[in-house]
């Protein structure tokens, strides 16, 4: 049983975790990566394989597991990545976030249900319509440069009454 050996080799060759060595090259259409494996040995242009809808660009320093198909240490795929200095490390059992390994940002499902957005530089932007069933809440709201808490009423006398319902432009 000559091939036994042959075939134990390869199944031991199959899989490696290494450590990302330079930037991510995005020219081609699915980024590549060079990786240091256990013993020196460098592997670079391997595919990083990332989940359809979802995209990341690791940082150098970053783990990587790698499959080496049938075994052949020239044909590396990175499978999955992780960076152990910006993980989050505040998650609860069974909480999900997708996070910004260089700033910090994130969107954090909860364990309580909730959805939290952290932007690192404090700014959230949205593109589009946003309707809310439920109460919006701020410290400041300012809608096309007037201030909802202290915008004047021109025109309008000073006194104890009230004005009526708000009109539709």
């Amino acid at each position: 049983m000559p091939f036994l050996p042959r075939i134990a080799r390869g199944v031991m060759m199959l899989i490696g975790i290494g450590r990302q060595t330079a930037d991510t090259d995005e020219t081609p259409a699915t980024p590549t990566v060079q990786a240091t494996l256990a013993m020196g040995e460098i592997h670079s242009d391997m595919p990083l394989m990332q989940h359809a809808g979802f995209a990341c660009r690791p940082l150098a320093d970053s783990d990587h597991v790698i499959v080496f198909i049938g075994g052949n240490r020239q044909r590396g795929v990175s499978i999955a990545s992780n960076d152990q200095n910006s993980r989050p490390r505040d998650l609860q059992p069974g909480e999900t976030c997708i996070y910004s390994p260089a700033t910090g940002s994130r969107i954090w499902l909860k364990e309580d249900g909730s959805i939290a957005i952290v932007p690192a530089n404090g700014k959230t932007a949205l593109t589009g319509d946003l309707t809310a069933t439920g109460t919006i809440t701020g410290n400041k709201v300012v809608a096309q440069g007037i201030k909802l808490s202290t915008h004047p009423h021109g025109g309008v006398t000073p006194g104890s009454g009230k004005s009526g319902a708000p009109e539709a432009s």
